[in-house]
């Protein structure tokens, strides 16, 4: 991991209040304190709702405008995220931050082609962009000019998200984020996609910042993880300290909770009440006050 002084996202005790499924509003992250820095990839683990895609939003750039912010602050390379930096955002998308979000949130235009798509890239980096045949190779897309005709509708997912990686060799990001991977690809080919990611960061020296959805081959590709759990930062290390001695029960649970075949067709695991009420516990106390004991 670079020791480069000015991490490339940095979140400070950051608090934001999101609009609940019944119309009320709820805290969607908890003093959260979270960097990355240069050519690290930091994972942000937690189950859905816990918070750790909504932070992936927002280094991304793409919360909801309803979101509230009660304290704190998100910046790239110094730059304010939210609030007045908004406005800076498109810009930064072009070349400095690629974002990779799920399928199901940003589908492609099926009739664009990859012809099509190569351009607008080039065209929207506005600047001096490496050879795109050089970057398809490096993500793994061999014999790159028969993509060129096919429509990204045609294109398996893995593919999709290959793309987006050459992209951001193309364009010269430093920072990719990533939003759920896992949710459209299958378990091989998250795995592939995590190795590629990797390989990415030791080649080309760009950072990730990732949200998954399980602890299932971490160790493998992160730096960095962070345990969210109802939208505060649990616990936070190297997947190596993390995995052999978690410091709360509910991170080692959270990680036997994976499925396996060899599971089936037996009760899959669980997280018991009282690793989660002691996960509860701990990031409800390192709140701010202004939030009460127990919300949201």
């Amino acid at each position: 991991m670079s020791t480069h002084p000015t991490p490339l996202f940095e979140a400070k005790d950051l608090t934001v209040e999101i609009p609940g499924a019944l119309g009320d509003r709820q805290i969607g992250l908890r003093r959260v304190s979270l960097a990355v820095a240069p050519g690290e990839i930091v994972a942000l683990a937690g189950e859905s709702g816990s918070g750790k895609s909504l932070l992936a939003r927002i280094a991304a750039g793409t919360a909801a405008p309803r979101m509230k912010v009660l304290s704190g602050s998100a910046s790239f390379e110094g730059i304010p995220l939210l609030g007045k930096g908004r406005h800076r955002l498109p810009g930064l998308r072009r070349g400095p931050v690629t974002v990779i979000a799920p399928l199901a949130s940003a589908p492609p235009d099926p009739d664009r082609t990859v012809r099509q798509w190569l351009r607008d890239c080039r065209r929207l980096a506005g600047k001096d962009v490496r050879p795109w045949g050089d970057c398809f190779f490096s993500v793994g897309l061999h014999e790159p000019e028969h993509l060129l005709p096919c429509g990204l509708g045609d294109l398996a997912p893995p593919t999709l998200k290959r793309l987006a990686v050459a992209r951001a060799l193309m364009v010269g990001s430093r920072l990719i984020i990533s939003e759920d991977a896992g949710a459209d690809l299958d378990a091989p080919g998250e795995a592939a996609f995590h190795e590629l990611l990797g390989r990415v960061r030791d080649e080309a020296g760009i950072a990730v910042l990732l949200s998954i959805g399980s602890l299932r081959g971490v160790e493998r590709f992160a730096d960095r993880v962070a345990v969210f759990f109802e939208g505060g930062i649990l616990e936070e290390g190297a997947p190596s300290d993390l995995l052999t001695a978690p410091r709360f029960a509910y991170t080692r649970e959270f990680r036997a909770c994976e499925a396996r075949l060899a599971d089936l067709p037996r009760d899959l695991p669980t997280i018991s009440r009282e690793a989660a009420r002691e996960a509860e516990a701990h990031v409800h106390q390192v709140s701010s006050p202004l939030e009460g004991p127990f919300t949201g």
